[in-house]
């Protein structure tokens, strides 16, 4: 049986948004991921600039225009780095960044960690997406986007419907361990199907899509952590019904560094 529209409304308010914000945006990375090249490359570059922004704005709500502007050409520029196989850059870029704004803006010593960490996390999760979409081809990303999707899919809807008890109150007052349970189980599903459709080997891909849920749990919650600290509810406005777009891929951010190291260990026989 449907749930009663005032019920959906009153657990989400803004489900339909984020629906249709969803139908707009995964088709269009889709067929970009498809087409790869300069087109992906362009558009994970784009994505990175726009996440360092939105990290400095949070981070630091005082910097002055030029920590801006260093945080996002340090991510977008890795990015362009990583697709190219530069790895040496794909590091020293955003490091230099985050030299840079550490040095720049009026923010106590002690705090000045926060957007040099920022531009860190930002351009290194970027980048391996865009590296292991050059190098290791189309079912490499595509297997990370689809674990991660049916992980956060999974757990944002057994949390707002089943609730129960709550995970982590501290980081986030929403997050429950039925939504935990359901996106580490979606998130294996979905490394199961994947394994089939392209005649994977199962044990393999099942183990690197349980690490990836994992990760993007992690990732999920690490944001909330960073949101926390700063004193902001999100991270942007920019994506309707979702907010920033370091609040839609918090849990990809951290799956794709996890996709990386498994790709650079290659000790898994999968996608990977």
């Amino acid at each position: 049986m449907l749930p009663d529209p005032e019920t959906v409304r009153q657990r989400d308010p803004a489900l339909v948004t984020r629906i249709v914000s969803a139908l707009i945006l995964i088709p269009v990375s889709l067929f970009l991921l498809w087409n790869g090249g300069l087109a992906f490359t362009a558009y994970c570059a784009a994505f990175a600039a726009a996440m360092a922004w939105e990290w400095m704005r949070m981070a630091d709500r005082d910097a002055p225009t030029r920590s801006y502007a260093i945080a996002s050409a340090a991510a977008s520029g890795a990015v362009l780095f990583a697709a190219d196989g530069e790895f040496f850059w794909m590091l020293g870029w955003p490091l230099a960044g985050a030299i840079g704004v550490s040095l720049t803006g009026d923010m106590p010593l002690a705090r000045r960690w926060r957007g040099a960490f920022g531009i860190l996390y930002v351009a290194l999760a970027v980048s391996a997406l865009a590296s292991l979409r050059a190098l290791n081809g189309f079912n490499a990303a595509a297997f990370i986007l689809l674990v991660v999707w049916a992980a956060d899919s999974a757990a944002y809807f057994a949390g707002t419907w089943l609730r129960g008890p709550k995970l982590w109150p501290r980081a986030s007052p929403n997050k429950t361990w039925s939504g935990l349970i359901a996106g580490i189980a979606g998130g294996v599903a979905a490394a199961w199907g994947f394994a089939q459709w392209q005649n994977e080997p199962v044990l393999g891909t099942m183990t690197a899509g349980l690490i990836l849920a994992l990760a993007a749990v992690a990732g999920d919650l690490a944001m909330s952590l960073f949101k926390r600290l700063f004193g902001v509810k999100d991270t942007g406005e920019i994506i309707p019904g979702h907010g920033g777009v370091l609040d839609r891929v918090d849990a990809l951010m951290a799956a794709c560094l996890a996709a990386l190291v498994m790709a650079s260990l290659n000790v898994l026989e999968g996608p990977l």
